[in-house]
């Protein structure tokens, strides 16, 4: 079975570089917060959190970075 293409880009977040961090608590930040919160969930273009007890949805490329809380 032939792998893949990923895009490597270090500008452009993906779906699939988010999915290891799915259902855990992360720390995400953005030019204009930085959040606590369990990704619940990554499409083509956004990622659902829960911060607290609300949902916040971020667009992919407005993430600078994630991390495991």
């Amino acid at each position: 079975m032939r792998p893949t293409a990923v895009d490597r880009s270090p500008n452009r977040l993906t779906p699939q570089a988010l999915r290891p961090l799915l259902g855990i608590d992360v720390i995400v930040r953005t030019a204009a917060n930085l959040w606590r919160g369990r990704l619940l969930s990554c499409v083509k273009d956004s990622a659902w959190f829960v911060v607290d007890d609300d949902d916040v949805v971020v667009h992919l490329d407005q993430i600078e970075s994630i991390r495991a809380a």
